[in-house]
């Protein structure tokens, strides 16, 4: 394992002999030892330094990059995971907890591992049909319909890997459809799953029942004034020219779309985890999984589940990113709110959850929630694929910036790797030039060898040496990157750090051990 016992004093001073590194972090400090930094040059020096993405710099943000194979998980996901469970672990106040995303169906075994390791084993709270947790992704009462719609929205967007082309008007009437249908559902019944969407939406002889439904609660006054005049709404829109009046193609599109995002749910795997009636959920809530420092572990890799994994997954980190913005706001209203806790985000192959809704947005989450102490640690394949889900240079941009601190490993993309050195910027570097030139004065035209023959000429040879800006790194360092080797810039301490080269150590091998140690 990546961790190991520490050795006791008797031992250190033979262990630093051995060339075996000393850990530069102590225990419960909220440090992340990201890995080894010698010289500029590649060579080893005698005394390396550490690279360490302090507390501040972990609430900003990180983004870890590198192509298949490259050791993103070994080196970094899991070792970081290790490092920050650790800390703290035996504090029910500060004892990190938060939400794990695995969409390839081996990460959560590891991370599961690392938590148990620290005795944590009742801390693990897994999502996956039959785990025996059940989850109403659209359950949230007092939450506004239409952002529980545009969630539903955001999941369609991912999956469809939007070019940023769509016309606003599919997506904005499809987010009314569906807002709407949740609105009528939750104030006639007072609860609202997805299959229940999915039927009102695709059998219009089922939502006229439930229309008229509706306007007898109403008309027997079993709806409250409050809720009476919301009801009235959406009566209304289903009523009224918004959807009754549009010609059958434009509400066979809308539906379409509205349905996309439901359509699983009806089936009896999905439909008994995710659309469970309200006395038999058991899915304790965000804002009870940070207060009491639980880890909720998706384990709904696509080659099991295919894309409703993924549903489920960009459903869940849309909900915690709201309850993790709302915390300090929920904490100065109520005292038992835990704001001393740290709460980690981590999710590897980023890309397949990232979303960017008009209300809720990655984006606007990384730049509000350092106020929060929320650790966000995100893995993905190249810029090229977030830039695919998002849909335009502008929103990858917004993403990007918001997140501080970056680990590169092998790039294999021309557009991720120029987009990387970009952001690495530029610095002074020598350029040397090297001019040889001749001078004759004497040469004569030689018939015999067809040329200029001279027993007298002058060779001159001059370098100069100027310094240029020029890319800290180019494309070309971030594609020759071996394994374990990345460039980093990070926020740390109060400043940037690099960009330079990084050696990571992988977590299953010593973290005691060089780099240079190490057969990589």
């Amino acid at each position: 394992m990546y961790l190991f016992k520490t050795c006791k004093k008797k031992k250190i001073k033979k262990v630093i002999k051995n060339n075996v590194l000393l850990w530069p972090v102590k225990e419960n400090e909220l440090k992340l030892v990201i890995g080894e930094i010698h010289n500029k040059d590649g060579s080893r020096k005698e005394k390396s330094d550490w690279l360490i993405l302090y507390e501040d710099g972990l609430y900003t943000g990180l983004i870890i990059i590198g192509s298949t194979g490259s050791g993103k998980t070994s080196s970094c996901a899991y070792p970081f995971l290790d490092q920050l469970l650790n800390c703290n672990k035996n504090d029910e106040n500060k004892k990190i907890g938060g939400l794990i995303l695995d969409v390839k169906g081996d990460f959560w075994k590891t991370a599961a591992d690392i938590i148990k390791n620290y005795g944590r084993l009742d801390d693990i709270i897994i999502i996956e049909p039959g785990s025996g947790y059940f989850y109403n992704p659209v359950h949230y009462p007092n939450l506004d319909v239409s952002i529980i719609a545009e969630r539903l929205y955001s999941v369609l967007e991912n999956l469809n890997s939007n070019d940023g082309r769509q016309d606003s008007y599919w997506k904005d009437k499809s987010i009314n459809l569906l807002a709407n249908s949740i609105g009528l559902l939750r104030i006639t019944f007072k609860y609202v799953t997805l299959d229940a969407v999915y039927e009102i939406i695709s059998d219009e002889e089922k939502l006229l029942n439930m229309i008229n439904y509706s306007k007898n609660l109403i008309d027997l006054k079993k709806i409250d004034d409050d809720d009476k005049n919301n009801l009235n709404m959406y009566i209304d829109y289903f009523s009224g020219s918004d959807y009754k009046s549009l010609d059958e193609r434009t509400k066979g599109i809308i539906k379409s779309e509205s349905l996309r995002v439901c359509s699983d749910f009806i089936k009896p795997l999905y439909k008994k985890t995710f659309c469970a009636s309200e006395k038999d959920l058991n899915f304790p809530g965000f804002q009870e999984v940070i207060n009491k420092g639980k880890i909720i572990i998706l384990r709904m890799p696509e080659s099991q589940y295919g894309l409703t994994g993924r549903a489920i997954g960009i459903m869940l980190k849309l909900d915690y990113f709201r309850t993790v913005l709302n915390r300090v706001y929920n904490a100065a209203i109520n005292n038992k709110i835990n704001t001393a806790r740290p709460v980690l985000f981590l999710c590897d192959e980023y890309q397949n959850y990232v979303t960017s809704g008009d209300i809720e947005s990655d984006a606007e989450f990384f730049a509000r929630c350092r106020q929060s102490k929320a650790i966000n640690i995100m893995l993905t394949q190249s810029y090229s694929s977030l830039k695919l889900k998002l849909g335009s240079e502008e929103k990858l941009n917004s993403l990007i910036g918001n997140i501080r601190s970056n680990i590169w490993l092998s790039l294999s993309d021309d557009y991720s790797r120029e987009k990387a050195s970009k952001i690495c910027d530029k610095e002074f570097k020598a350029k040397i030039t090297e001019n040889i030139t001749e001078q004759d004065d004497s040469a004569k035209f030689n018939s015999y060898i067809g040329g200029l023959l001279s027993d007298d000429n002058t060779l001159s040879q001059g370098t100069s040496k100027t310094m240029e800006k020029m890319p800290a790194f180019d494309t070309d360092d971030f594609a020759n990157l071996k394994l374990n080797q990345a460039i980093y810039r990070i926020y740390s301490d109060k400043g940037i750090k690099g960009p330079g080269i990084v050696y990571l150590h992988p977590y299953y091998l010593s973290k005691y051990r060089s780099y240079f140690d190490i057969d990589n």
